[in-house]
């Protein structure tokens, strides 16, 4: 009997330390790659230059959490026929299908072009893919691209995922606000839009919304918005919510100015129940 009792101990023992050991969060793994890649042999007639910097979901302590979390990420990063290339060849891959595309779009103009003639064909794809708030309940993830293909200007856009680590699932505007949410989140944005810029000494500070070159009825939830422990933060891209020399607009949005907005019980009410 005192065997069976021992032996039941280091069972249940075993149990409780192979759980604890579980990852509870996502962690990633570093993929990075650069390489620059010249039209021609004279190469003032343009180049593409490549530059990718991302963290893959690598381990979680549910697989088809990881999978479904990871497919999402990498389908926005690459696009959807990525889903089966193995972490440390992704941005390699991608690197070489760039490559392709610039060649194919490029290379008939070239030839087109007077060889005596002043043109150059430079394009640039910078990528990144960052972890934001990673915990045993959420996993935010941020992309980041520059895409210059010739013209006045490259477009710098920055996109978020959010995930319910319970389901893999991504968590939607829906998932978190009240239903009928939209037109109080709307005012809440358009305060805050006014109100950062005067918290922010480089921008000159809006007075009135409708006076700006904001395009003042584009300005809505968009989706594109990251979780933080104290915050729900809002990005719009150029030419999004206003022209290009804006540049990017990101709205941040405390969860006590939210608190008439919030779903109880959601999957981040831990987060503000808790101020």
């Amino acid at each position: 009997m005192k065997n069976k009792s021992i032996l039941l101990f280091f069972s249940v023992l075993i149990v409780v330390l192979f759980n604890s050991c579980k990852q509870k969060t996502i962690t990633v793994a570093e993929n990075s790659y650069e390489k620059k890649y010249f039209l021609t042999s004279d190469t003032t007639k343009g180049s593409i230059n490549i530059k990718i910097d991302v963290e893959i979901p690598d381990v979680f302590m549910t697989d088809s959490v990881l999978k479904s979390i990871r497919s999402a990420i990498i389908s926005d990063l690459f696009g959807s026929n990525y889903d089966a290339v193995p972490t440390d060849s992704l941005a390699h891959k991608f690197t070489n299908e760039l490559i392709r595309d610039y060649k194919l779009n490029n290379e008939p103009m070239l030839e087109k072009m007077d060889s005596k003639g002043i043109y150059s064909f430079d394009n640039e794809h910078i990528l990144e893919g960052f972890s934001l708030l990673s915990d045993k309940n959420i996993f935010s993830y941020g992309i980041s691209r520059y895409v210059f293909m010739g013209g006045a200007h490259g477009l710098n856009t920055r996109n978020y995922l959010n995930f319910d680590l319970k389901t893999g699932k991504k968590i939607a505007e829906s998932d978190i606000f009240v239903p009928g949410f939209e037109k109080n989140l709307i005012e809440l944005i358009k305060t805050r839009i006014v109100e950062q810029s005067k918290e922010d000494p480089e921008i000159a500070p809006i007075i009135n919304l409708e006076d700006t070159d904001f395009w003042v009825d584009a300005i809505k939830p968009n989706g594109n918005f990251y979780i933080t422990d104290e915050s729900i933060n809002y990005v719009f891209n150029p030419y999004e919510i206003a022209p290009f020399y804006i540049g990017q607009s990101e709205v941040i949005l405390s969860y006590n100015r939210l608190a008439e907005l919030l779903k109880k019980g959601s999957v981040i009410s831990y987060l503000f129940e808790k101020k």
